[in-house]
């Protein structure tokens, strides 16, 4: 830096030269969170290489060419933080079993199936937002003259794949039937449970952690649950919306799935039937998201008991608007 002899010149110089360089620092911040923000939606966006012909605002099976091929049952989907590898369940056709099955984006022909806590039945895998840990439901047979339920489990992702589960402690798990986890970015849960009601006519509830523990459960207010089977549920990820499926009068088919929103005073509205572009004389169940939150995957079966393969759908989330 040249100081010119002249004490105001000399003055006007160290004033500029700062100048140009907090200019430039504040130009590389900007280019440095451009590039955060672009890397972080691309890196979100892997789900289509498993199909990349995406939806409008009309509902299309979800890769078909790769899962929806044949006579399988398959349902409840979840996708690791990036897309690349895709997780759903396969049943049968009396939903006596399920089982977690896996397939990458750089090898979609392979299937894995997991199996983490029993070989009879294990799905509705949920990923949370930082794709660190995979919920999802076991039931195990009865015993000590118990009939059998359903619990949560979690694994986490480490370098080799997942770790071995760990069973949710109550009051999330519970002696009743826990239904399809789902879980905000901040990790306030929402699941479906049998608890204070019959066998297959669940409830929605809320859990906030505490300290990284959960210690309190709340259920969650009427007209989002009734006396009918009110069960999985998906939150977004900013807690902004609900979507759920129900069983009361009024709907489509045996199952439908609804849909309601925080308002300006933080209080959910009331929940609307998604309507025939979505719902069918059949089940329509498991709603879930894209890791860029673009779009709602959800499950259609045909009834309980069907010889009728089930399929993922996929729609483009801005459906929602005409609920709002």
């Amino acid at each position: 830096m040249v100081v010119s002899q002249n004490p105001l010149l000399g003055i006007a110089a160290n004033r500029y030269v700062p100048y140009k360089k907090i200019t430039f620092m504040r130009k590389l911040i900007i280019l440095i969170l451009i590039t955060l923000v672009f890397n972080s939606c691309v890196t979100r966006k892997g789900y289509l290489k498993f199909d990349s012909v995406v939806p409008g605002i009309e509902p299309k099976v979800f890769a078909k060419n790769i899962i929806g091929k044949g006579n399988m049952y398959i349902g409840y989907c979840a996708f690791n933080k990036t897309g690349t590898e895709f997780y759903f369940a396969v049943t049968d056709k009396d939903w006596g079993t399920s089982r977690i099955c896996k397939i990458s984006a750089n090898n979609p022909s392979k299937v894995d199936t997991l199996f983490f806590v029993d070989k009879m039945w294990e799905g509705e895998p949920f990923i949370n937002f930082d794709g660190d840990k995979m919920f999802f439901t076991s039931i195990l047979p009865p015993k000590e003259n118990q009939p059998w339920h359903s619990d949560f489990y979690c694994v986490q992702k480490t370098d080799s794949g997942w770790s071995k589960p760990t069973l949710l402690k109550a009051p999330l798990n519970s002696t009743a039937s826990e239904w399809h986890i789902s879980s905000t970015k901040n990790g306030i849960l929402y699941f479906g449970s049998e608890r204070g009601t019959n066998r297959l006519k669940a409830d929605l509830y809320r859990a906030i952690p505490e300290n990284g523990q959960y210690k309190n459960v709340e259920k969650l207010p009427y007209p989002i649950n009734t006396e009918f089977n009110d069960c999985d549920p998906l939150i977004a990820p900013d807690e902004s919306f609900l979507i759920f499926h129900s069983d009361r009068p009024g709907g489509y088919g045996a199952h439908d799935l609804y849909v309601c929103f925080r308002n300006k005073k933080n209080e959910w509205t009331s929940p609307k039937n998604m309507g025939p572009s979505i719902n069918t004389q059949g089940w329509e169940m498991a709603p879930s998201l894209s890791p860029d939150g673009k779009y709602l995957f959800f499950t259609c079966r045909k009834d309980f008991q069907t010889l009728e393969a089930s399929k993922i759908f996929w729609v483009n989330i801005k459906i929602l608007d005409k609920f709002k």
